[in-house]
């Protein structure tokens, strides 16, 4: 998990009057209407979990049990795991490995008989490429739904993430751009698919009181607690307290995944997200800092691939093509610095073994490209954490790591 800050309320109304004052109303509406005016789309539907949303938007469109949805395997399992409790077939296409975003000439190529929509994934935050993805669904005839579940939520011009299809998803749970406690929200401009969306939201039941306060303890131990040297310890932490993957059935896993976590959202993540969303300007003017001391400093080092990205954009985490990964993120634990491995080994998260894929309908080998930046790609931080010392202590443990290995 990443380490980020949490404002107060006191500090968000320091920063955005406006959203303080507003606390005072409906939170879910408030939420709702700052988020959708801040993306620049007319609505946005807020849910409990991302994946809720990503199902809710695949109903309302009307897409049936059958149906092929067209996505990058770089993605994270629930994605696919949610497809499939909607009866729908993921059919994965290759990714450019220049943007690390869906390839437009291998999504014309996987387009069938069945085919209604393509995901588009907006790796690490990154929207390049997506402009000839655009093309092929307008000339297909075909929906394009946008994963923005890495994404900063903020207006970047005409178009941003989440304003190129008819919809799109974000998250906001504790290791994504808005760690606001959970939660995730549908974006649209389409009145009567935000009207369908919420009218499949609405009968979801809220969360249970036990629940709703282990929450609270995560979001206050987030905020409190957590700090860049603690990564490598609660990652550990993380992993051996999830099920191992064979241990469950399909059906299982998609209950446990998905099924279960179809939720309302709570009154504490509206807060939660209304004061993340009073501290969005100063949080996108340091992301496009990191990102940018990044970018100058990586690309002088030989065997070291900074993908193509937009300039200006707010990165999750800036992406980094290296050669010993594995031997890199040892370095990384050993220093305590705080550096993903998003994917870990296979393409989809955080599955480690290519045996597994075939239950997510990915065939091992198909997506070369995918494979192989899979086992390089790796996340430097951008959040109110990375400091300048932590990005210098970052940039220099990936100068000196490939010091050693071309030594060797």
């Amino acid at each position: 998990m990443p380490a980020s800050k949490v404002f107060t309320k006191e500090e968000v109304s320091n920063r955005a009057p406006s959203l303080s004052s507003e606390l005072s109303k409906s939170c879910l509406e408030t939420y709702e209407q700052s988020f959708a005016r801040l993306v620049g789309t007319r609505r946005a539907i807020a849910f409990a979990y991302g994946r809720t949303a990503l199902q809710c938007i695949l109903a309302a469109a009307g897409l049936q049990r059958g149906d092929e949805i067209i996505l990058s395997p770089l993605t994270c399992k629930v994605v696919p795991l949610a497809l499939l409790a909607q009866g729908l077939q993921p059919v994965y296409a290759e990714i450019s490995p220049h943007t690390l975003n869906l390839d437009a000439r291998a999504v014309a190529a996987a387009i069938g008989p069945a085919t209604r929509a393509v995901l588009f994934q907006h790796t690490y935050g990154s929207s390049a490429g997506v402009e000839p993805v655009v093309e092929v669904t307008t000339q297909k005839g075909l929906l394009l739904i946008e994963d923005c579940a890495q994404c900063t939520p903020c207006a970047e011009g005409a178009k941003g993430p989440g304003r190129w299809g008819i919809a799109g998803i974000f998250s906001n749970n504790l290791r994504k751009p808005i760690p606001a406690g959970s939660g995730g929200l549908a974006v649209t401009d389409d009145e009567r698919l935000a009207k369908e969306v919420a009218r499949l939201r609405d009968p979801y039941p809220h969360r249970g009181r036990l629940a709703e306060a282990s929450l609270l303890v995560e979001n206050w131990a987030h905020e409190h607690i957590l700090r860049p040297w603690l990564y490598w310890p609660l990652y550990e932490w993380n992993r051996k307290m999830k099920p191992a993957i064979a241990s469950l059935t399909l059906e299982q896993e998609i209950a446990r995944e998905v099924c279960e976590l179809s939720l309302r959202i709570s009154e504490g993540q509206a807060r939660a997200g209304l004061r993340w969303l009073g501290a969005i300007d100063a949080m996108v003017r340091h992301r496009q800092l990191c990102c940018q001391e990044y970018a100058n400093a990586l690309r002088q080092i030989p065997a070291v691939e900074v993908p193509h990205l937009r300039p200006g954009q707010p990165l999750f985490y800036f992406p980094v093509l290296v050669r010993d990964k594995q031997g890199l993120l040892r370095s990384a634990r050993r220093k305590r610095l705080e550096v993903i491995s998003w994917p870990l080994g296979t393409p989809i998260y955080p599955v480690e073994n290519d045996s597994d894929l075939a239950r997510y309908g990915y065939r091992p080998g198909s997506c070369p490209v995918a494979e192989t930046v899979a086992t390089r790609l790796i996340g430097l931080p951008t959040d109110f954490a990375a400091s300048s010392s932590l990005r210098e202590a970052a940039i220099e443990l990936i100068q000196s790591h490939h010091e050693l290995s071309v030594g060797n």
